[in-house]
């Protein structure tokens, strides 16, 4: 279907750019509509198994132990791949001014699919129609997650782009920003769509469009010559479950929801070539992001049905992470550095999944079982002419695991094990070509 949809407004695209332009009212057409792109082959390999997505190349962290008969760690094994699947297409056009605000429109998309089956097939990735004014904007559309804040994005190669360290990610919103001189404040309103919560239907946009409330964030922020600082609070609100059964088998509704504030502080610095990037995720319950951590829910049963028998509390993490590069001639050097730690590790969760008869735990998310986890990675980057970009990048990540152990019937907790910590190492070698 994306298929049969993309080439025909390709097709009506073309024709739009091949008819005469009314010069009088818009301009030539090549005023209006700027087409960029680029294609990035990139080759990776992986000195073990990692966890990931997109056929490895959205990496976040290797992956635990697991020991066959023999003691060996089939986790230990490498692996490498090639792909081609960020090969990107933009178009921004112009549009005319209104109540006095200069507007226009943006679509992007990329070929890594918006699942993992989909790969290698045409995904939106932006698609906005921008106002602005001289103090006020507004912005409707897909775009970046709040958390992701776009002028301190990591120079790196991979698509993970420092996830799980960095936020990654893009919304579907209404953004309004009001600035005078060098400050900015932000009010976000946004929706799920690619990244989604998980709950015990799977990976659904629903617990949050249920919960009736969108996504919130507030941003201020100050933005100098050479210093960018700035601060959020992010807000989410997600309806787990829309219904429960009783201990006589009787259906009731569920009205219990599931919150959790996240915070960022961040911040850029540039002078002479230099540049340097910064941020701290706190309360780091953001796995739709591409983070880490996520939420418990719990079930216990009670003999009074006008109430909810779910509860939920967030598991959390604290992450910072920053990006050092120099531009020099046609080479820029840099460096990433990321860690993040679990801030709930060792917390008991039981065994079962709740029933009819007995309480129970869920927990719903991504690196539970991780004491902390930290990734050096440094790279280096030619700019050849005419948009030709050359880079090599050497990715270490550490992550400590936890050895899982019982709390005798009634469930599980992690505990710290030096035996557990596993290192992956990934070269990586790219080539950028944009136009």
């Amino acid at each position: 279907m994306r298929k049969v949809l993309f080439f025909p407004l390709l097709m009506m695209a073309l024709q739009l750019m091949a008819a005469p332009s009314d010069t009088t009212r818009h301009g030539h057409w090549t005023d209006r509509f700027k087409m960029h792109g680029f294609v990035n082959p990139v080759l990776f390999a992986d000195t073990r198994q990692v966890v990931s997505g997109r056929e490895g190349m959205m990496h976040f962290f290797p992956a635990a132990p697991s020991y066959d008969s023999d003691g060996f760690d089939l986790n230990s094994i490498p692996s490498m791949n090639m792909l081609a699947i960020t090969a990107r297409l933009n178009l921004t056009i112009e549009g005319p001014r209104f109540l006095g605000a200069a507007t226009h429109s943006y679509i992007e998309g990329d070929f890594t699919g918006a699942t993992e089956p989909t790969i290698n097939m045409f995904r939106l990735r932006h698609a906005y129609v921008d106002m602005q004014w001289k103090h006020h904007s507004f912005l409707a559309g897909q775009y970046w997650h709040p958390m992701v804040i776009h002028e301190i994005m990591p120079m790196t190669q991979p698509l993970n782009m420092g996830a799980p360290f960095h936020p990654y990610a893009r919304y579907n919103q209404f953004r309004y920003s009001f600035h005078t001189g060098k400050f900015e404040a932000l009010a976000v309103a946004a929706f799920q769509l690619d990244n989604k919560s998980q709950g015990w239907n799977g990976s659904s946009t629903q617990y949050l469009r249920t919960a009736m409330v969108p996504e919130m964030n507030l941003q201020v922020r100050y933005n100098g010559d050479r210093l960018l600082l700035g601060a959020a609070a992010n807000y989410r609100q997600l309806l787990p479950h829309s219904s429960y059964i009783d201990a006589q088998g009787n259906s009731h509704r569920c009205q219990s929801t599931y919150s959790n504030i996240a915070y960022t502080l961040y911040g850029k610095f540039r002078m002479e070539g230099w540049s340097i990037k910064a941020q701290t995720l706190l309360n780091d319950d953001l796995y739709e992001i591409s983070s880490i951590g996520g939420y418990i829910s719990s079930y216990n049963v009670l003999s009074n049905t006008e109430m909810d028998p779910y509860t939920y509390e967030p598991w959390t993490f604290t992450t910072l992470w920053a990006d050092f590069s120099r531009t020099k001639g046609h080479w820029r050097p840099g460096i990433f550095m990321g860690y993040a730690k679990n801030n709930d590790f060792g917390r008991s969760v039981n065994n079962s999944t709740a029933t009819l008869t007995h309480s129970g735990m869920e927990v719903y998310g991504r690196g539970f079982n991780i004491e902390y986890l930290y990734r050096v990675q440094p790279r280096i980057e030619y700019y050849a002419t005419g948009g030709l970009t050359f880079s090599l990048e050497l990715e270490h990540t550490f992550a400590q695991y936890g050895n899982k152990v019982s709390d005798g019937t009634t469930g599980y907790h992690y505990e710290s094990a030096p035996d557990m910590g596993v290192a992956n190492t990934r070269g990586i070698f790219g080539i950028l070509y944009s136009f």
